[in-house]
């Protein structure tokens, strides 16, 4: 893997010259917006870690990220340990999502951790504590790769933390957004339900995809799609300005 060197960090990203740049979009400008925002240091999460090659990644992007922008990254990694639980219905698609998929050697895994930490057990029940146990600071970027509705749906429970924990706007990378050959996702199973039953049941928050990457950030590669914001519309800090440009026009 190519060495990140200073700024060039966005252009690496934007030529795919990084090992899952997905992962480094969204932590380098969820650090970015800290920055903006004046705070010393964010967490980022990942839903669904697995075998762990992922979190290995995410600390990889965090530890470069840290020493570009100065701001402090914690990193967590939300699995059972133990694979996929049952499926709770068809919303799940058991037709390619089973019991027990995606196993964890959790020894060999925090072996190569060097300082992610793993939130093991049911997202339902993690999400719950995380604050109270963890102590986390506030949540800038989430990567959410849990295969279920069901997962997903409890996933995003962890938007609705405190404002302090969280910045006004997450970023989150959302691996199952799209259908397959044989997994037929559509806006009635899977993440997108998830997400529209989110949108629906919390009017001040919003998860929506950021749009102008696919042009911004080309050639085309499919996570460019699987960017989105997650926009808390009443956070206390949503309307501060983080951009402080001269925006005026002149002849």
């Amino acid at each position: 893997m190519r060495a990140f060197v200073g700024e060039d960090y966005p252009r690496l990203i934007r030529h795919n010259a990084v090992e899952r740049p997905h992962y480094g979009y969204i932590v380098f400008h969820a650090a970015d917006l800290a920055r903006r925002l004046g705070l010393q240091k964010i967490s980022v999460l990942e839903f669904g870690v697995a075998g762990g090659r992922g979190l290995l990644n995410l600390e990889h992007h965090a530890d470069r990220v840290s020493k570009i922008t100065g701001v402090g990254i914690e990193v967590y990694g939300f699995d059972t340990g133990m694979g996929l639980p049952p499926p709770e219905d068809y919303r799940d698609l058991p037709y390619i999502w089973q019991e027990s998929n995606f196993k964890m050697d959790q020894e060999a895994l925090k072996k190569r951790l060097t300082h992610a930490k793993l939130v093991l057990g049911l997202v339902k029940e993690t999400v719950r504590d995380f604050v109270a146990k963890h102590d986390p600071a506030p949540i800038g970027a989430v990567s959410f790769d849990l295969d279920y509705y069901s997962s997903t749906r409890d996933a995003l429970e962890i938007l609705l933390v405190e404002p302090e924990r969280r910045l006004p706007r997450i970023f989150a990378y959302l691996d199952d957004i799209y259908s397959s050959d044989l997994g037929h996702v559509t806006p009635r199973t899977g993440v997108p339900l998830a997400l529209s039953e989110f949108n629906a049941a919390h009017p001040d928050h919003e998860v929506a995809q950021l749009t102008h990457l696919e042009f911004a950030y080309g050639p085309y590669r499919m996570w460019q799609r699987q960017i989105y914001s997650c926009s808390s519309f009443a956070h206390p800090r949503y309307n501060q300005d983080v951009v402080k440009a001269d925006r005026q026009l002149r002849l």
